[in-house]
């Protein structure tokens, strides 16, 4: 009897802490739904479809002129940045010129994160993922009465379609934008792209 007493407080203490790991690890996947669900949540609140309300959105980060034929589309207001991405009114689907994408970022993000940012959610739209992009030519220009660098890039993707872009940071309203262009060199209006840069005020 004696020498079976302490394997059988083992054994209690065993499913004592198995019951205990298995409480822990519902409680955690319970806070990770309650996270996963708040946040969802969150960025379905903060997304904008309507081109008036993603209007309003884009002018909270700069004031500027639409390039002919544009208007803004869609608005994400996520955690660390709002994110309204401007492209052709008639565009249903098929892709009939550059989208831009103006972007603000909260405190704490630095350029390269706010690039990275921004190239993924650009490229999580065109269906351009892993797209390589070259570095073809930098310009400096006044942006809000700051000089700031806009950086040209070109890349090629699988079907051989070259693919330009265009991104540029600056002061916003609240905190730093920043301004991706992105689309086929062969649709490129460099004049328009010029004059949208040089309206934001």
């Amino acid at each position: 009897m004696t020498v079976n007493q302490p394997t059988t407080n083992k054994n209690k203490w065993i499913w004592i802490g198995l019951g205990a790991t298995v409480l822990f690890c519902c409680g955690a996947v319970l806070v990770a739904g309650l996270v996963f669900w708040q946040a969802g949540k969150k960025i379905q609140e903060g997304m904008k479809t309507n081109p008036k309300a993603a209007a309003e959105a884009a002018h909270k980060i700069a004031d500027y002129d639409l390039p002919e034929g544009y208007q803004e589309q869609v608005a994400m207001d996520i955690m660390f940045y709002s994110l309204v991405m401007i492209g052709p009114e008639n565009s249903s689907g098929s892709v009939n010129g550059p989208i831009f994408m103006l972007a603000q970022f909260k405190a704490g993000v630095n350029q390269e994160q706010m690039e990275q940012q921004i190239r993924q959610s650009f490229e999580q739209q065109s269906g351009r993922r892993g797209l390589s992009m070259e570095l073809v030519n930098v310009e400096e220009k006044t942006i809000r009465g700051e000089e700031t660098q806009v950086a040209t890039y070109e890349g090629t993707d699988q079907d051989g379609l070259v693919i330009r872009q265009v991104i540029t940071s600056f002061p916003g309203k609240d905190g730093v934008a920043m301004l991706m262009i992105m689309g086929p060199a062969e649709l490129w209006d460099q004049d328009a792209i010029d004059a949208f840069i040089e309206s934001i005020r």
